[in-house]
C-alpha cells in the first residue's frame, strides 16, 4: 500500500478550491477519488502505476461506460492523472509475441 494505511486516503485539497480543478464536474472529482483508492490498493514502492480496463474502472466508479469515458477525458485534461494505453502479452517465450484482446489503461497519479 502506497501510504501504509488501510483506513484513509490522501487527497489534494486543490481539487475543491484551486483552478483548474475547482471547475471539474462532480463525476470527474469522484473518478479522481476512485483512482486514488485504486492507486493506494495497487501501487507500491517498486511500481508507481496501476492499470484498469474501462469496463473495470466503470464498475469501480459505479459509472456507465459512456459517462466514464466522458469523465475520464475531462480529468485527463488536468495534471492530476497521467495515463497511457497498454496490452498484455500472452506468452513471452514464443517468437511471435501476440498482444491480448484486452486493452487496458495504465494510470499514474500526481
Amino acid at each position: 500500500m502506497k501510504h501504509n494505511n488501510s483506513y484513509f486516503l490522501q487527497l489534494t485539497r486543490s481539487i475543491f478550491n484551486d483552478e483548474p480543478y475547482a471547475s471539474l464536474s462532480r463525476n470527474a472529482k469522484w473518478l479522481f477519488v476512485v483512482l486514488k483508492e485504486l492507486e493506494h490498493r495497487y501501487t507500491s514502492s517498486e511500481k508507481d502505476y496501476f492499470y484498469r480496463s474501462n469496463e473495470e474502472l466503470a464498475r469501480d466508479a459505479q459509472l456507465s461506460l459512456v459517462t466514464l469515458k466522458k469523465t475520464k477525458s475531462e480529468l485527463l485534461k488536468t495534471d492530476l492523472v497521467v495515463s497511457w494505453r497498454a496490452h498484455f502479452i500472452y506468452d513471452k517465450d514464443t517468437p511471435k509475441q501476440k498482444l491480448s484482446e484486452k486493452r487496458i489503461t495504465c494510470y499514474r497519479l500526481s
